[in-house]
């Protein structure tokens, strides 16, 4: 079947990251030193949609010892990112020939963030997050409704993530998806082309 849309995951796809950059900026800001077990559950609660922007800001001066300021704290937690050039080009090439659409498992502080800083997210038509869908991949849920938000036909939709359990769950739900792996990026433009997409 000719491919008609792709679906791109965020993080590790279209742009790099290090999760544990904001720990270390975090600890250098506050009087405590955070705890990375307590930050990445509340961090996973406010991808999840579980927490709000002011309910998490305030827990994280919280678990700091208080005395940020929210502008102080969110930098921290947005400037992790860093470009992948390669899919930026890519997505630069594909653009035009097929609808491009955002799954992601994100925060609205980091979904701010990455639509001002990187010139690449206006590219992509729509998007599903988790902190505003409630769901989190790898839920079925999460990718029935992407389907439906995009009106796509899932066997004729390629997604791309990073993480084989996400790509897994894609597949459980009829899309043609694939492992992106951004230090293999060559491997993805053959596969692409094996899948008939020759724009690239």
């Amino acid at each position: 079947m000719e491919v008609e849309a792709f679906i791109f995951d965020i993080g590790n796809v279209l742009v790099r990251f290090e999760a544990g950059k904001a720990e270390r900026t975090l600890a250098k800001l506050g009087v405590m030193r955070p705890d990375p077990a307590s930050l990445g559950l509340l961090g996973r609660r406010y991808e999840a949609g579980a927490v709000g922007r002011a309910e998490f800001l305030a827990s994280l001066r919280e678990s700091l010892g208080g005395g940020l300021s929210d502008d102080v704290l969110a930098s921290a937690w947005q400037e992790i990112f860093e470009p992948n050039e390669p899919m930026r080009e890519l997505v630069e090439k594909l653009h035009g020939h097929y609808p491009l659409y955002l799954l992601s498992n994100t925060n609205c502080l980091h979904h701010e963030y990455l639509v001002r800083e990187y010139p690449v997210f206006g590219k992509f038509a729509d998007g599903v997050f988790s902190y505003r869908a409630g769901m989190m991949k790898p839920e079925h849920g999460i990718f029935e409704l992407a389907i439906k938000q995009f009106g796509v036909r899932p066997a004729a939709t390629i997604y791309l993530d990073d993480l084989t359990a996400n790509v897994e769950a894609a597949r459980g739900a009829g899309l043609r998806a694939f492992v992106y792996r951004h230090e293999a990026h060559d491997d993805l433009t053959a596969t692409l082309r094996a899948q008939g997409v020759q724009c690239v």
